[in-house]
C-alpha cells in the first residue's frame, strides 16, 4: 500500500502534464459572414421623346383673318392636310393631297396653295345651313354638326372658282407655330359620354346636337377663318 500512493501520485501528474504539453485545442469555427445585401439596380433611363418632324414643303406668306377680326400672318414653311376629313387618321404631307379642289364653270381642277391669291369664306345661317349627325363607328358615338360655307377663291392667274374639298389644313410658320383651319364647311364635333346599350330606345343624344349648334354660333363670331390672302 505504501508503494501505491506514489505511483498513483506520479500517474496523476503525468496525466496533467500530458494535457499541458499536448496539441492545442482546435479553434472554434467562425460564424459564416452575413450575405451582402442585394444591390438595387437603377431603373434604365428613359429615352428622350423623339423630336417632332419639321415639315418643310412650302414657301409663301399668308394672312388669315378670323371672324372676330384677329389675324395670323407669317411665312409658311410647311403645309399639311388631314388624311380624313377631321384628322382622326392623322395628317399627310403627300404632295398629291396638298392641293385645293376648285370648281368653276362645271369643271374641276387641283390648285396648289402657292398659286392662290385669296379665299373668301362665307358661313351659312344657323340652323338653316347646319347638318347634324352621329357616327356609331365610335364608342361612345361621335356627334357632329356641319355648317355649310361658300369658299370663293381667286388664283394668281386671275381665274376664280369655289373650293369643295372638306379637309382641315395646317400651316407651320417660320417661328414653329401652327395654325389649323377649315376652308370648305366648318365642323363642330364631340364624343358622347354615354355608351348606347343594345335595345336602348333613347339612342340619339339630342342635347348634344343642341350644344354643338351653340358652339357653331360662338365660332361663327370668333374662331372661323373668314379670309385667306397668299403672297
Amino acid at each position: 500500500m505504501r508503494r501505491l500512493v506514489p505511483i498513483l501520485f506520479l500517474a496523476l501528474i503525468a496525466a496533467k502534464g500530458g494535457k499541458k504539453g499536448g496539441e492545442p485545442a482546435p479553434a472554434p469555427t467562425p460564424a459564416p459572414a452575413p450575405a451582402p445585401a442585394p444591390v438595387e439596380e437603377a431603373p434604365p433611363e428613359e429615352a428622350p421623346p423623339a423630336e417632332p418632324e419639321v415639315v418643310r414643303n412650302a414657301d409663301f406668306n399668308v394672312t388669315l383673318t378670323y371672324a372676330d377680326g384677329s389675324t395670323k400672318a407669317g411665312h409658311v414653311k410647311g403645309v399639311e392636310r388631314t388624311s380624313d376629313f377631321y384628322g382622326d387618321d392623322g395628317w399627310t404631307t403627300d404632295e398629291g393631297k396638298l392641293k385645293l379642289t376648285v370648281e368653276a364653270a362645271g369643271s374641276e381642277k387641283q390648285v396648289a396653295w402657292k398659286d392662290v391669291k385669296s379665299i373668301a369664306i362665307t358661313p351659312g345661317k344657323i340652323t338653316d345651313d347646319v347638318d347634324c349627325t352621329y357616327s356609331s363607328d365610335f364608342t361612345p358615338w361621335m356627334y357632329e354638326c356641319t355648317l355649310r360655307t361658300t369658299a370663293a377663291v381667286t388664283m394668281k392667274d386671275g381665274s376664280k372658282g369655289e373650293i369643295t374639298n372638306r379637309h382641315m389644313w395646317r400651316f407651320t410658320m417660320d417661328d414653329g407655330s401652327k395654325v389649323e383651319f377649315f376652308v370648305y364647311k366648318y365642323v363642330a364635333r364631340e364624343q358622347d359620354t354615354k355608351v348606347v346599350e343594345f335595345g336602348d330606345e333613347s339612342t340619339e343624344n339630342f342635347a348634344l346636337y343642341t350644344r354643338l349648334q351653340d358652339k357653331l354660333r360662338t365660332d361663327v363670331k370668333s374662331a372661323i377663318v373668314k379670309s385667306i390672302t397668299v403672297q
